[in-house]
């Protein structure tokens, strides 16, 4: 059975797990058209985690070296000797990880500082992802939309260094694989559609000061952001 070298941890698992995964097929180990292994098999050859091979594939299908069908696996459909991708600091399960714990903070202070001014701020975001939903040409503005949500919020807590932060979570979303990640799930219409009603219930929590539900809405909102990236 072909199988790939374990990754060292201390590595950038993801940009190397596409690197290795990249010369498998410029070996001919797996040759265009060939279907690689599962996420849960190439996670067990490598010894790291499902996220990270995820993450990797990702990288591979923004190169066009690969394609992920869902439900169905990835398949090879070309072979490239340049592998060049630009990476960031964090991956995005990184990202998600650390969001977890800052937006819990936003909406606990936005309940107690937002201003009329800045409620409205929100609901304008709000409404550019209803203006956006059912248009499947527009998801880029329905993504736009949505990270404008949570900078918004970071705005209504009126801490300038708790913003800066936020803004700089928020910068990764102009990583390519960020983006792409989130585009292929906006395709969704149903996606779309939980998206809008989760911020939809959590602006309603901050406008009623119930700061136990805005918390639970926002976990779990992350959660399922991360459970559609990498289950």
């Amino acid at each position: 059975m072909k199988s790939l070298e374990p990754i060292g941890k201390k590595e950038k698992l993801y940009v190397k797990i596409a690197q290795q995964i990249n010369n498998a097929i410029e070996s001919d180990m797996y040759k265009p058209g060939d279907k690689l292994p599962t996420e849960r098999e190439l996670a067990s050859q490598l010894n790291v985690s499902r996220a990270s091979i995820r993450e990797a594939l990702a990288v591979l299908e923004i190169m066009n070296v690969i394609d992920v069908k869902v439900g169905d696996g990835s398949y090879v459909k070309q072979r490239t000797s340049n592998f060049q991708f630009e990476t960031k600091d964090s991956s995005v399960f990184e990202l998600i990880e650390v969001r977890m714990y800052i937006e819990s903070v936003i909406v606990k202070l936005a309940i107690e500082r937002a201003t009329e001014q800045n409620i409205k701020a929100i609901e304008a975001t709000n409404e550019g992802l209803r203006q956006t939903i059912k248009n499947q040409e527009r998801i880029d503005d329905f993504f736009r939309y949505g990270v404008a949500f949570h900078k918004k919020l970071a705005e209504a807590t009126q801490n300038d260094v708790l913003i800066q932060i936020a803004n700089s979570l928020f910068e990764q979303d102009a990583h390519p694989l960020w983006r792409h990640l989130n585009m292929k799930v906006l395709l969704s219409y149903e996606a779309r559609e939980h998206q809008l009603h989760e911020h939809e219930g959590i602006l309603a929590a901050i406008k009623t000061k119930d700061q136990k539900k805005a918390e639970e809405l926002m976990k779990h909102h992350i959660e399922h952001l991360k459970n559609m990236f990498y289950e």
